[in-house]
């Protein structure tokens, strides 16, 4: 596990050394290209292991010839006898959506694709994925909702004895409904695959150290997909618990098993098998060995780091909501020794504020030091080159490009997440959710109510008056308005990068700043006629200049992964209104 997972660790679980964690020196970790670790080391975060047996694999090689060569295995991809229409899938779903769930190792995912023991459940869920980017660039129609539907029948068929391809079948239509906004089906499959994959014991595949020399190939292979696997769902756990304003499923507590390794080879399609293996991470590595290697595990990382923080986040949330005085916080009362307000001097008066709380000035240290850490997009311009045959797949080049998209995906990232811990910052936070948010007229229209019951289909009461808030504390404000003001300027600076290379979080990320740009205007027009502070007439102009091109782009991407939901939610928000406005400052209506 990377050091500094393991120091986001530290730091937000400073509160948890009652449950059996042990101190001492933090095993060394690998996020190089180091030959000499090929050990699964346990970080010191969770709880010392007893001895753990590994199993014989699955049917995650069920049976397909062992012996078959790369080249071989490419030759029966591109021959006449393999599926053209299942060839265009697998490219697919490998150009535009491993980076973001990279839970195959894609050389003997291919062996097993032409000996034809992948579950078609699989192929078709790959299919799925896929059938809105196949639709635009090729023309062809692919009917999403008669295959999903199709999924959804077959997923009940094997929950009691499922396979390695089911379960990952399972993920990935987990991905594919939050993509789509379908958040029953979304919330649904969530419980489904924690279940399975603590069921299965997925989360304790790390409970001792081995040593991985030891391990044959195709044993080894199946346990670092199910490393990859059990990561793609607690990260899904946690943005649904997120939003649905709940406790996660899977606790800190409750894993022990390492982040998967980095070492680019796993990603070449090329290699039959790795000859050294991935390891765990080296305590530091710097951003030119990152670009120089290509790793695409490096991003995947980021973003296992990003849901341990964000796990803590919707705990801190959850905590100060539920104690019996949260109504009484902004009052000045005291929450407890880890939650408690510093005392203010009493010689001014102070607004009661979350960042009176030592807890969240942490998390929003951290949120920023994460997204300090990555790579950014900007520095990878230049290298790199798209797909244009599979073989091409896992190249040095393909590897950086597709680092470049992740990469900017995760900047995109921090904006959302920003702002569900900054819109938290308001004190209708604590009164019920059935209240109407303060200092504004807009809750007592018919508009609010109906933004209300939109809302209410996707995201939880509390979400909600997130996004619906205007009494959100002004520091707070101003840092979700600087957020959105750095994204344009980032957007600009990488508009070569195709919309289709964008994910749903991506998407989300538009969303919230949208919301928040179409308040703000609100806000000024309602403040001196725009007059002074941070409601001047040019962070008004400039306001509407972005909330212009985020809107444009959110339109563009509505086709790609079915979020016209959320288009359909901001018009009722009226930012068609905001946007085409001869004067900023009469006849708005948000």
């Amino acid at each position: 596990m990377s050091s500094r997972f393991l120091a986001i660790g530290s730091l937000l679980n400073s509160d948890d050394s009652d449950d059996g964690t042990s101190g001492g020196n933090t095993a060394a970790t690998d996020r190089g290209q180091s030959t000499s670790s090929d050990t699964t080391t346990v970080p010191t975060l969770y709880k010392q292991p007893t001895t753990f047996v590994f199993s014989k694999p699955s049917d995650y090689m069920r049976p397909w010839d062992e012996s078959m060569s790369p080249g071989e295995a490419m030759r029966r991809f591109y021959s006449e006898q393999f599926p053209s229409e299942t060839r265009q899938v697998v490219m697919f779903y490998f150009e535009y959506f491993y980076g973001i769930c990279p839970i195959f190792h894609p050389a003997t995912f291919l062996c097993r694709l032409v000996c034809g023991s992948v579950d078609a459940l699989l192929i078709d869920v790959m299919r799925a994925k896929t059938a809105r980017l196949i639709g635009k660039h090729t023309g062809r129609h692919v009917d999403l909702d008669a295959i999903t539907e199709n999924i959804n029948k077959r997923l009940l068929l094997d929950l009691e004895q499922p396979s390695f391809d089911y379960i990952r079948a399972v993920v990935l239509m987990t991905t594919l409904s939050g993509g789509e906004c379908k958040f029953m089906s979304y919330n649904s499959l969530v419980c489904l695959a924690c279940s399975m994959v603590l069921r299965l014991g997925w989360n304790s595949l790390d409970l001792s150290e081995k040593d991985a020399k030891n391990i044959p190939w195709l044993e080894w292979a199946e346990l670092e997909t199910q490393r990859r696997t059990f990561w793609i769902v607690y990260q899904l756990d946690a943005y649904q618990a997120l939003l649905a304003d709940r406790q996660v499923s899977i606790s800190d507590a409750r894993i022990h098993t390492g982040t998967p390794g980095s070492d680019c080879t796993w990603d070449d399609i090329s290699i039959a098998q790795i000859l050294h293996w991935p390891t765990r991470h080296l305590q530091s590595i710097d951003k030119p060995t990152i670009i120089n290697t290509g790793a695409l595990s490096y991003t995947f990382i980021d973003v296992c780091d990003l849901t341990v923080l964000l796990s803590h986040i919707n705990q801190f949330l959850w905590s100060i909501r539920q104690m019996p005085s949260r109504a009484r916080l902004f009052s000045g009362m005291l929450l407890g020794p880890n939650l408690g307000f510093e005392k203010p001097d009493k010689r001014c008066k102070v607004e009661r504020s979350l960042f009176e709380l030592p807890r969240f000035r942490e998390l929003h240290g951290a949120l920023q030091a994460w997204r300090d850490r990555l790579v950014p997009a900007d520095d990878l311009k230049g290298i790199g080159q798209g797909l244009g045959h599979f073989s091409q797949f896992g190249s040095l080049r393909h590897r950086q490009h597709l680092m470049r998209v992740r990469y900017f995906c995760l900047q995109c990232y921090y904006v959302p997440f920003l702002h569900l811990l900054h819109l938290s910052n308001r004190p209708s936070l604590f009164h019920s959710s059935a209240s109407k948010p303060t200092n504004s007229a807009f809750a007592s229209t018919e508009e609010y109510r109906v933004l209300r019951e939109m809302l209410s289909s996707s995201f939880s009461s509390t979400t909600n008056d997130s996004l619906l808030a205007y009494d959100v504390v002004e520091e707070s404000w101003q840092i979700c308005l600087d957020s959105i003001f750095e994204l344009s300027e980032f957007l600009d600076r990488n508009r070569d990068i195709s919309l289709d290379r964008s994910d749903q979080i991506t998407i989300f990320c538009l969303f919230t700043s949208i919301t928040v740009l179409i308040r703000h205007i609100r806000k000024c027009r309602n403040t001196a006629e725009g007059v002074g502070g941070c409601y001047g007439a040019d962070v008004m102009a400039k306001s509407l200049r972005v909330v212009r091109q985020l809107w444009v782009m959110l339109k563009d991407l509505g086709f790609l992964w079915g979020v016209r939901g959320m288009e359909r939610l901001l018009r009722q928000m009226q930012v068609e209104e905001v946007i085409n406005a001869a004067d900023l400052f009469s006849g708005l209506k948000l």
